[in-house]
């Protein structure tokens, strides 16, 4: 994991963005773009790329006349490719895959050893890798990044950040032997790619009688989302669409190189994707102008070319901060594309837009790096660590316990799962344990137990935890309940299903539960059972017919997978690792997912916490040290423990506080 070039190079861009902050007046923002400084700022000279650039990092900017181009007002800190190793993973648009491909290829050939991944997979499958399921650093984008799609990224707590990289031209090719035509109107374009026409007469009459073999991106591509909205919606507003999907002989495909193929096959053929694969294949291929104005920099530049579109790269702040590499490389990207966009085929975007990247990249290293714990290396920490507690936080801290053990750690770390009480009691009462793993914020009473032996518990959000319903995967009746459905369950009132509710079978219900020293228990006493029985809420649970108890989730697990009429409660982490066996329900209709959780929409999800004290942190450097690497590292482990992502704020105040307590915040 890399830590020390971190800190070089997020010092050099905070110090640069502190520079434009102090320096720069205010300016009014773009839709699209950060406020852009007015004011010059000159780096340090940059590394030379393996085309050098146009002019030297340490050129101040020329100050723009009527005659002279704009020149960029917004200066990187210097990155060296040499310094940078580790994984870089970007996917999604194929429009902006050439581009980003080139700039890798140039990051590698100016020293880069890592790993550097691109995908080809469209616009929309790039947003789902980076905001969904979390697994790239990049999400190369030929429109702009949805409500929803933004959404999801937040919902892993992720905040996606766009780098404007340049400007695609829409290609219209037919087949280079394509002899009568050589230019459409928008109109014909749109009705071209209809079902309403099967042969190009249909369109014009002047065109042969041929039928008309279509070629689009697929519908997971920007540039099929920017077709629609640019050419079809135009003409056929809400029908686009399917318009489009309904026309006879259409071969759609995310693979741009099988849409050149196709054209090329035919004079009948026609076909659009981004400039770069037209200029790649232009021997085979003719670009027909649109509305009479060919594609070109100069109409893509002045807006004459009705087909011009934005690219983007998104990435995230924290992404950045916690992978140096990625935020080195799109610091290089920025600072050399417009030096190699032209040979890929595209065109660059304004100085203003770029300038608006730039600013970006600055802005978000600066609020990353707001709140940054001191490198760690396991390697150089021993001596005994111990932690007990709730059993839904262990998987999660034996985690991160085993990657600090695979850093090096070589001292002797405990961890055990008796329940979030079991551990307030060893951590506050006893005095045994040096951290507490809790699925509930401390009592008071465990507050007052632990100040009673000089203890004073500093809490560190680490995560949220959604909690888990569940019924054996052989019950093929049941799919939900809603809150006052799951109390009834669980409370002494009902003794067979039909009792909650008649069309459910007259069967016994086999309840399990978290033993009563569990913080899972305390939880669903208070947000399923009270809501229903108020003071009565325990009672009602625990008298229950049926109802065993177990401090271990595994014993809830096997319970419910012998029996369709068995249900239980308990961490999300325990449902996912055994989901083979084991049914979700949904509560109120609701289904826990990342989106759902973070949205506020499940009704049982909960934060998870770990606790430890000032004086611990700062007589046993090796507990301090596994808390660091802890609050540094978990966004990087939850998801695949089965939790999900505490939101930034509360990580940050969870780093925070580790500063304060240890006392690095004044040093």
């Amino acid at each position: 994991m890399i830590r020390s070039k971190l800190f070089a190079w997020l010092s050099a861009a905070v110090v640069a963005a502190t520079l434009l902050a102090a320096c720069a007046p205010a300016a009014t923002p773009t839709p699209t773009q950060a406020p852009q400084p007015t004011t010059a700022v000159q780096a340090t000279t940059a590394p030379e790329p393996t085309k050098p650039p146009a002019a030297t990092a340490t050129e101040a900017p020329a100050v723009p006349t009527a005659t002279s181009a704009p020149q960029s007002q917004v200066a990187l800190p210097d990155v060296d490719p040499a310094d940078y190793t580790g994984d870089i993973i970007a996917a999604g648009s194929s429009t902006v895959f050439p581009l980003t491909e080139r700039m890798a290829e140039i990051f590698r050939d100016d020293g880069y050893t890592g790993n550097l991944t691109i995908d080809s997979v469209g616009t929309g499958g790039g947003f789902e890798r980076f905001c969904q399921t979390g697994e790239s650093d990049i999400a190369n984008a030929s429109r702009a990044i949805k409500d929803t799609e933004r959404a999801a990224c937040e919902a892993i707590g992720r905040t996606p950040i766009e780098f404007r990289v340049g400007t695609d031209a829409l290609a219209i090719v037919v087949s280079a032997e394509n002899d009568w035509l050589t230019g459409v109107t928008l109109a014909e374009l749109a009705a071209i790619y209809s079902s309403d026409a099967a042969l190009w007469s249909d369109v014009n009459p002047a065109w042969p009688a041929e039928p008309i073999l279509r070629f689009s991106p697929g519908t997971d591509s920007g540039t099929f989302d920017y077709f629609i909205e640019a050419v079809m919606k135009p003409a056929f507003d809400d029908a686009a669409e399917t318009k489009l999907l309904e026309a006879d002989s259409l071969q759609l495909s995310e693979d741009d190189n099988v849409l050149v193929q196709g054209v090329e096959g035919s004079p009948y053929a026609i076909a659009y994707f981004g400039y770069a694969y037209y200029q790649e294949n232009a021997s085979g291929l003719k670009l027909l102008t649109v509305d009479e104005v060919e594609a070109t920099a100069a109409t893509t530049e002045n807006g004459d070319y009705p087909l011009a579109r934005p690219l983007f790269i998104y990435s995230d702040a924290r992404i950045m901060q916690e992978k140096a590499q990625v935020g080195a490389f799109i610091n290089y990207y920025l600072t050399y594309v417009n030096d190699e966009i032209t040979d890929v085929g595209y065109f660059a975007a304004s100085v203003t837009a770029l300038d608006g990247a730039k600013q970006a990249l600055l802005d978000g290293l600066a609020t990353a790096a707001v709140v940054l714990l001191p490198e760690v290396d396991p390697a150089t920490v021993t001596g005994d660590i111990i932690a007990a507690g709730s059993s839904t936080v262990f998987p999660l801290t034996e985690r991160m316990a085993e990657i600090f053990r695979d850093d090096g750690y070589t001292g002797n770390l405990t961890i055990d799962s008796i329940g979030t009480g079991g551990g307030f009691e060893r951590f506050c009462q006893t005095g045994e344990s040096d951290i507490a793993n809790a699925s509930r914020a401390i009592k008071d009473t465990e507050r007052a137990a632990c100040e009673a032996i000089g203890r004073t518990p500093i809490e560190f959000r680490v995560g949220t935890d959604a909690l888990a319903i569940v019924v054996s995967a052989e019950n093929d009746w049941l799919e939900g309940v809603t809150v006052a459905e799951l109390a009834a369950i669980y409370s002494s009132d009902a003794t067979l299903w039909s009792d909650v509710n008649p069309a459910w079978p007259a069967e016994t219900i086999l309840r399990f539960s978290p033993g009563t020293d569990s913080g899972t228990y305390d939880y669903f006493l208070e947000a399923v059972m009270e809501e229903t029985f108020g003071d009565e809420a325990e009672p009602k649970l625990l008298e229950a017919a049926n109802l065993q108890m177990s401090e271990d989730d595994n014993v809830l697990v096997q319970g419910v997978e012998g029996s369709p009429y068995a249900i239980a409660y308990f961490g999300y982490a325990y449902y996912q690792e055994n989901a083979g066996a084991l049914k979700l329900l949904t509560i109120d209709s609701v289904e826990a997912t990342v989106a759902s959780v973070d949205a506020g929409e499940y009704p049982l999800a909960r934060p998870l916490f770990i606790y430890s004290d000032a004086t611990i942190l700062q007589e046993k450097l090796q507990v301090a040290a596994f808390i660091n690497y802890y609050l540094t590292y978990v966004d990087d482990e939850i998801r695949e423990v089965g939790y999900f992502p505490a939101n930034s704020a509360a990580l940050d105040a969870a780093r925070t506080a580790w500063l304060e307590a240890t006392g690095a915040a004044a040093r």
